[in-house]
């Protein structure tokens, strides 16, 4: 009793501006708490807020683009323990807290459009292309080019809801060849063609299970 309680509060808003990370957030759940009690991520995210506040408060140059950097630090660090704490099954968050394909996957959304083959996969997981096709049917039930495809076709489903980007550009940035090749392919997997396709995206999460 008697004791004043301070409560400050300091919101933000993190823009992403790759697709392929605007992918990975689709996959995330809606909400992610770090608790006070956490202490070890706590001791960690403090300073960060507190060097946010001053950058932003202080207006001298350079501060936006240091609260930024501050801001996606904060972030990776909030993922890094959502991930360690409370660990997906399967799907694209599964891999990507799976040592042995987690820098396949990022290779993959990093270049949607390279033709990717299984060894360069497996190089980029420093692991043998047996041990990256077990790991991958082991957590997302498919092999690494299968869910390749299926990456391609959730990012080109999500371009056709949002933008009124032309089918052959979308076709080009995930790995397409012409327009006909990815109509055919998105057919084959939502049941109609992207020239008649327009409707609320899915989560990234629902396609890639």
């Amino acid at each position: 009793m008697g004791v004043s309680v301070t409560t400050e509060l300091i919101c933000g808003r993190l823009h992403f501006e790759q697709a392929s990370e605007g992918m990975l957030i689709g996959a995330l759940p809606e909400v992610i708490v770090v608790s006070a009690g956490d202490k070890p991520v706590v001791d960690r995210l403090r300073p960060l807020m507190h060097w946010i506040r001053e950058e932003t408060d202080d207006a001298s140059p350079g501060g936006v683009a240091i609260a930024t950097d501050l801001a996606s630090a904060m972030f990776i660090l909030m993922l890094r323990r959502y991930l360690a704490s409370d660990p997906p099954v399967d799907g694209l968050l599964a891999l990507l807290g799976e040592r042995t394909t987690a820098q396949a996957v990022v290779a993959m959304l990093r270049d949607l459009s390279h033709e990717w083959i299984l060894d360069e996969l497996a190089a980029r997981a420093a692991t043998s292309r047996a041990t990256l096709v077990r790991s991958f049917d082991r957590i997302a039930g498919v092999a690494p080019l299968a869910f390749l495809t299926e990456l391609r076709l959730a990012f080109a489903r999500r371009r056709r809801s949002t933008t009124d980007d032309p089918i052959a550009r979308i076709a080009a940035e995930v790995g397409y060849r012409s327009e006909a090749a990815l109509s055919r392919a998105f057919n084959r997997r939502f049941g109609v063609r992207p020239g008649k396709f327009r409707t609320t995206a899915p989560r990234v999460g629902e396609l890639c299970q």
